[in-house]
């Protein structure tokens, strides 16, 4: 019989309260069940990207770039992984195995093979004791710690002959078969050597030097350990040292690929992106950041087909290619060596190159149609720059810059269809307080928010800002001088230095297309993707915008400076993504999880969407007369035509009058003036 009264043994009725507790703790426990099998979902969803990433390069479906090989006789040196983003570790992966050469990075950047692997994937890794988590190499401060020895017994073999080092090498490896450790072949300044073992402390190492000297007695044996020029290839699946290689500084390791069936020699990434050519490993020390630098060395018509399908689309009307085929090979001819070690970087800071992966037919034949062709004035390979878009007129070199240039000067461009192509018009709404923190970044003395903000100067014949006056709250007036100088004193924010400013309204200008004078228009193409900020995902995963992301990654943070591709650290070091192989789980995004078609991504509206605009009575049918208000109207307006410096050539303006009919040829000589079309190897600045 139980000692409670019936009042206790019956349920109690809970209150409204209580009730919706109950609900809300239910409701979090299926959230976090949910939480959980979204985390699992994704974490296979990533396990087979990564997989798909490892695959080999048989499965990019690319045309047969082979032909490119000899394409000129100038190498290009392009850094893909450099200075301060070095790692300590860079994974490759090729069909039928590895040329390891002997390489030179200057002149002619010869390569002269020393040995082949018939290993399909490889790590090149600093030399030295090396941790692994995750398929990533590391440097081991722990001995204990260490999955790779950095501590060899080494024989010197540099005195024979490549067919008789082979034999010394198979003598080594019978000799040592049972002791349980490598032998591992290498190439040490003057030649050949054999290593055996990976030992992670000399002393240890010490022990097995009488064993080698047995098989060799009358050779110098001894132990060596880490360097700070050697570059060890290892198998990544076994940690097995394939070879080793240390030439000082007077040369560098080269990797190539054995060709495929088609003469292909492509080299893969771990972000899948596949590069004809050489990848060239070296050491890289700086402060605290310690690694391997990779340079991609290829053919210069290789290169500039490696970089036409990412500056420019490979879909576009085939003139446009071949305007920019030209474009692209004479400011690579103009800007040789100008990192130093290396001539080109992978970014927009010289060029946007990521191998052969969206090279097409297209590609292909705007690169041959092309083959070897430059432009010129008065017999020197012009420096041929160019932006995304111009917005209606272009700017001299003279007023971005500095230096009077007879072929970059400023260009009405009244084909451009800015209004309709991604990249080319923008409203950009910013508090006081962030135009002031933002120019303080840009380096100018601004105390305090912004007050005041003024055009004093527009460029000659454009109509592109050469001086802005910024007023702050302390009364402090800064010019900026420069259509180059006041663009990037207000990245990323805008776009272009050809804008109107205002505060909490600004009247600004819309031209309609002039196409009077133009080549009748043959067949319309498709107008370029134009990636809107509200999308569907497709696959699980939209188009985002990256311009001006911040990435966080172990060395120091990253701003992306192109608005399709991003750099991220990941399991095999800091590797470069583009947009579509993003994918970022959200509220917004998790329906993807649920097997939902699409889901609608509520991202930054456009700007039409977020700003009143009004068009005026003045308005004509050449000319639209507008005003756009800020959401707040103590913000300052900007209303923007055009993205990027804005000197040269246009890249929706070559599409446009490729689409209207105009010839490459035609399509150069709009934006520069004087020019002429050659074969590089005739000009006076031919190296």
């Amino acid at each position: 019989m139980s000692n409670l009264n019936p009042e206790q043994n019956s349920p109690r009725k809970r209150t409204r309260e209580e009730r919706k507790k109950l609900v809300v703790r239910i409701f979090a426990l299926l959230m976090a069940i949910l939480m959980v099998a979204g985390s699992a979902y994704y974490a296979i969803y990533l396990m087979t990207l990564s997989a798909r990433a490892a695959d080999v390069v048989a499965e990019t479906e690319i045309v047969n770039t082979s032909s490119l090989k000899d394409g000129g006789d100038v190498p290009v040196r392009v850094g893909l992984m450099t200075g301060d983003g070095v790692t300590v570790g860079f994974e490759v992966t090729v069909t039928d195995g590895f040329v390891v050469g002997l390489t030179e990075t200057t002149g002619n950047c010869s390569f002269m093979p020393i040995w082949e692997l018939d290993n399909t994937r490889l790590s090149a890794t600093v030399d030295g004791n090396l941790s692994k988590r995750n398929m990533t190499y590391s440097i081991a401060y722990d001995a204990s710690s260490a999955t790779v020895g950095g501590f060899h017994v080494q024989m010197d073999c540099d005195k024979y002959s490549r067919n008789e080092y082979t034999i010394l090498l198979q003598r080594a490896e019978e000799g040592l078969a049972g002791y349980g450790f490598d032998v591992i072949p290498a190439y040490v300044y003057t030649g050949y050597t054999i290593r055996a073992g990976e030992f992670t402390t000399r002393a240890e190492a010490e022990k097995w030097v009488s064993v080698l000297q047995d098989i060799f007695p009358g050779e110098t044996v001894y132990v060596t350990g880490a360097s700070a020029t050697s570059v060890s290839l290892i198998d990544p699946e076994t940690d097995r040292i394939l070879f080793e290689f240390d030439c000082g500084t007077e040369s560098a390791l080269g990797l190539q690929a054995k060709a495929d069936r088609n003469g292909n020699t492509y080299l893969k990434t771990p972000a899948a992106n596949v590069y004809d050519g050489t990848f060239v490993f070296s050491r890289y020390s700086s402060g605290t950041v310690s690694g391997v630098q990779l340079v991609n060395i290829l053919p210069l018509e290789a290169y500039i087909a490696g970089v036409l399908p990412y500056e420019i689309s490979n879909e576009w009307p085939l003139e446009s290619l071949k305007a920019f085929a030209l474009t692209v090979r004479s400011f690579t001819l103009t800007h040789m060596n100008r990192h130093g070690t290396y001539d080109m970087c992978n970014n927009a800071h010289c060029q946007v190159y990521k191998g052969a992966g969206r090279v097409n037919r297209n590609v292909m034949d705007a690169v041959k149609g092309t083959a070897g062709q430059v432009m010129t004035y008065n017999g020197e390979i012009v420096g041929a720059y160019y932006s995304s878009s111009m917005g209606g007129t272009t700017v001299s070199a003279k007023d971005a810059w500095g230096g009077d240039i007879p072929y970059l000067q400023a260009k009405a461009t009244p084909w451009e269809d800015y209004m309709h192509h991604e990249n080319a018009f923008w409203i950009v709404e910013m508090t006081p307080a962030e135009l002031g923190e933002r120019l303080r970044q840009a380096g100018h003395n601004i105390r305090g928010e912004v007050t005041d903000i003024r055009i004093l100067q527009l460029a000659e014949n454009s109509t592109y800002i050469k001086v802005l006056q910024v007023t702050d709250s302390s009364g402090n007036v800064v010019k900026i001088t420069g259509t180059d100088a006041v663009r990037t004193s207000l990245t990323p924010n805008i776009k272009s230095a050809n804008f109107v400013v205002g505060r909490g309204s600004v009247e600004y200008t819309e031209h309609v297309v002039d196409t009077s004078g133009l080549p009748e228009k043959p067949t319309e193409p498709e107008p370029p993707k134009k990636t809107t900020a509200v999308d569907s995902y497709d696959k699980d995963y939209g188009y985002i915008n990256l311009y001006g992301y911040h990435v966080l990654t172990a060395a120091k943070e990253h701003v992306s400076d192109i608005d399709f591709s991003v750099t991220l650290m990941t399991g095999d070091g800091e590797q470069v993504y583009e947009r579509q192989d993003i994918f970022v789980l959200s509220s917004e995004s998790a329906g993807a999880f649920t097997g939902e078609d699409s889901v609608i991504r509520e991202e930054e509206a456009e700007p039409e969407d977020t700003h009143v605009t009004e068009t005026l009575d003045k308005s004509t049918e050449a000319v639209l007369y507008k005003v756009a208000y800020a959401a707040n109207p103590n913000n300052f307006i900007f209303v923007g035509k055009g993205w990027g410096h804005g000197v040269g050539i246009s890249q929706y303006g070559a599409y446009d009058l490729a689409g209207r009919g105009y010839s490459f040829r035609q399509i150069l000589e709009a934006y520069f003036d004087g020019i002429a079309i050659v074969q590089y190897r005739d000009t006076e600045n031919y190296r």
